[in-house]
């Protein structure tokens, strides 16, 4: 899609961090109502891409509509401290409606803003109503299959009766304890959300009570423009201890209480819970503090406990929320990454026995939906291109192969229908912004609810077009062996001769960055500068399988920089790369890869940029950090070479100032300790570098002009070093 038009318009910062959004209307969390006749989704408005409307479509009619434009809603009051957090661990940047679930009976639409809950029922002249007293503010809200609501407010579980009327479920909520709520840990790390959990029939509810009294308090600085505050932090330090979680049974027909011992005497971690298909039992997975051994336990009301499968590695398990528990009660479906990949298999609950329904060499990213009846899973993965995703049938006898669902190339992202005869699809690839379609499953489309096409006039992204640099995909091989996926942006070369090249990296585990998706347009506004952009996925990222990732067990920051140093081999191959030009961006584990390639390798990086960064692993948290680096008592020596803060010699060998570090001064993640502790020792040894810190910023350092100031600072420290002070 390299248009040649003449002389494209000029593409500014302002322009990219302005509104309408240059990407278009990127649709979230579409879902298909309960009989599978509309479909609702978020979208950016026209006006403010900065705040989600709600829309509708009607499938009989195939009319789309914005059914809730968030200006109509009172959204000023303040973000509870719960819920900050909340939206900060998903990463929820947005204002006006971040999420809304369906009525049990698909005859309404509900959703929170600030705090309260409103009710939209979809009838010809509806408004929304609130549906939670105004003095509550009313977080993690869930809908049983009864129709009743709960929610958390004040730190304890709250159900909203069919009459309206709130009705308090737990009362020990308060100071370091929380009923209810997911804790820091579980939603960080462990990425599990909720805090309770209805029962199939809506007749009980399982709940964690959390005591956060355990971990020692630390106080955490927040500045922001007009001052500071001081916020008290139970933040479990590696090596240190975790909250006490208890977990509870409320029986909602007389609210009383049965407590379940869940833990073996080695267990640390309740990572997933979830009832029994006839309600009568739980299934929980829980680990010990190493995190190589998975178990798979059934929690009776009673207080048995049966373990059903175990799964172990000698570096470590990673989660997942691939567990469906089919309904003859013996059997469910479950993956793992035993054989290297994650495949999904059948697994037999009384012998154990798993029958393998998924190639060994593909990759099941996400179980998507399981059709007892007709014999069939539903999953999202890739079977030969890692920088793929798409939509499979998968046969439950394992006699056929996997069907692929999804067309064309790029990732996708969907939803079956009720009656699993069609599936909203999102869909983008290198030269397509995420759009919302739906299509059988036989593959014919049948609606574009977002169509999002840059070709058309209209896009905001059209008059851009004839300087858009298509991004190119590529392979590389590790010292093991293994492939390395990369992506590459050219730079315009109206200008001829050798161009810089920005490094921009992730690097760390769980998350792939190298996709057939569409690319953001920060590297476009940087190609315009003549300034190409190489992303390349190392050992220890997400989305490869086990062998993948395990290289950097016991020791971070050495087989990651290392094949960014293959990358940077292939970049001098290539005629329009200036080598003695080449820089590394990044953000949180890119914030400490920018760090660890300079520090390392100060005569390949000529300079560096680090957001957010982890600078010494004894700072971060339990369950990430032991994951990879075991326990500090246990492996002192690689907690040492995995930090930043042992390569000072190698940061002082660096041209001067070629180090940016920026941090949110509020940041309650990667603490802003990270940081300060880093900017000591570089003025104690001498090292000159250059800072900038955001009042008031989090973790994600998120907002539309947060963002534009960032990048005009990145910009034009890079071009200081990059070109010289004439383009700064």
């Amino acid at each position: 899609m390299n248009i040649s038009n003449g002389q494209p318009p000029p593409l500014t910062l302002e322009r990219l961090f302005d509104t309408p959004g240059l990407s278009g209307p990127i649709p979230a969390m579409a879902r298909y109502a309960p009989d599978g006749r509309s479909i609702a989704w978020l979208r950016p408005a026209d006006d403010d891409f900065e705040r989600l409307d709600l829309w509708l479509c009607d499938l009989d009619s195939g009319s789309s509509r914005c059914l809730v434009d968030a200006r109509s809603l009172d959204g000023s009051r303040a973000l509870s401290e719960e819920e900050k957090a909340r939206r900060e661990r998903l990463r929820v940047f947005s204002a006006g409606i971040v999420e809304f679930l369906w009525a049990a009976d698909g005859s309404a639409i509900l959703f929170p803003v600030s705090g309260r809950l409103h009710r939209l029922a979809l009838e010809s002249g509806s408004t929304p109503e609130p549906v939670t007293p105004a003095e509550f503010f009313a977080t993690d809200i869930r809908i049983a299959s009864d129709g009743r609501i709960g929610f958390v407010h004040d730190r304890n579980l709250w159900l909203l009766e069919a009459g309206g009327q709130p009705r308090q479920l737990t009362r020990d909520g308060g100071g370091s304890v929380s009923c209810g709520l997911a804790d820091f840990i579980a939603q960080e790390e462990m990425h599990r959300f909720d805090g309770y959990f209805f029962a199939p029939d809506a007749s009980r509810i399982a709940f964690l009570k959390v005591d956060e009294a355990t971990i020692p308090l630390s106080h955490r600085y927040e500045i922001d423009a007009s001052g500071f505050s001081v916020h008290p932090q139970h933040y479990p330090y590696t090596g240190g201890p975790n909250a006490q979680v208890e977990l509870g049974i409320i029986d909602l027909r007389d609210d009383s209480i049965r407590w379940l011992e869940w833990a073996a005497p080695d267990s640390e971690y309740l990572a997933r819970i979830q009832w029994r298909p006839d309600g009568e039992a739980l299934v929980i997975q829980r680990q010990p503090r190493d995190q190589q051994r998975l178990e798979l336990v059934e929690l009776t009301l009673d207080g048995d406990a049966r373990v059903l499968h175990v799964e172990t590695s000698d570096t470590w398990v990673n989660l997942h929320d691939d567990l469906r528990l089919l309904s003859n009660g013996s059997e469910a479906l479950w993956s793992s990454e035993r054989d290297g990949h994650r495949r999904l298999y059948r697994l037999d609950l009384t012998s154990g026995d798993l029958l393998p329904l998924t190639p060994a060499d593909g990759m099941v990213l996400k179980l998507v939906d399981v059709d007892e009846a007709a014999r069939h899973a539903y999953v999202e993965g890739w079977l030969d291109t890692p920088t793929q995703r798409h939509l499979y049938r998968v046969s439950l006898t394992a006699e056929e192969a996997p069907e692929r669902l999804t067309p064309g190339h790029g990732c996708h992202q969907t939803q079956l229908a009720p009656d699993r005869s069609s599936f909203v699809d999102r869909r983008e690839h290198l030269n397509q912004p995420p759009c919302l379609e739906v299509r059988e499953v036989g593959g014919s489309l049948v609606a574009e609810l977002v169509a999002n096409r840059t070709d058309t006039p209209s896009h905001p992204y059209h008059p851009f077009l004839s300087g858009h640099r298509a991004a190119e995909l590529g392979e590389l091989t590790a010292a093991d062996g293994q492939r390395l996926c990369y992506r590459i942006t050219p730079p315009i070369m109206d200008r001829g001769g050798q161009h810089p090249v920005i490094v921009s990296v992730y690097g760390g585990p769980g998350v792939q960055r190298v996709q057939d998706a569409w690319t953001p347009l920060i590297h476009q506004y940087f190609a315009r500068r003549g300034w190409g952009v190489f992303e390349l996925d190392n050992r220890g990222s997400g989305h490869r399988g086990r062998d993948f990732e395990r290289p950097i067990h016991g020791h971070l920051g050495a087989t990651e920089v290392a094949d960014q140093l293959l990358g940077i081999e292939y970049l001098k191959t290539l005629d329009w790369v200036d080598p003695e030009r080449i820089a590394v961006f990044g953000h949180s584990y890119g914030g400490y890869m920018a760090l660890m390639c300079l520090a390392r390798h100060p005569d390949v990086f000529r300079a560096a940029v680090s957001v957010a960064p982890v600078t010494d692993w004894m700072l971060y948290d339990t369950h990430y950090t032991e994951r990879y680096l075991g326990d500090p008592a246990g492996n002192a020596e690689g907690y040492a070479a995995s930090a930043v803060t042992s390569y000072l010699e190698g940061l002082a060998k660096a041209r001067p100032g070629a180090l940016l570090l920026m941090h949110g001064m509020a940041d309650d993640n990667v603490l802003f300790t990270h940081t300060s502790r880093l900017m000591h020792m570089l003025q104690d040894t001498g090292v000159l570098f250059e800072l900038m810190a955001y009042p008031g910023a989090k973790h994600g350092l998120a907002g539309r002009r947060t963002g534009l100031h960032r990048f005009r600072v990145i910009e034009a420290f890079l071009a200081r070093h990059l070109e010289g002070d004439r383009h700064a």
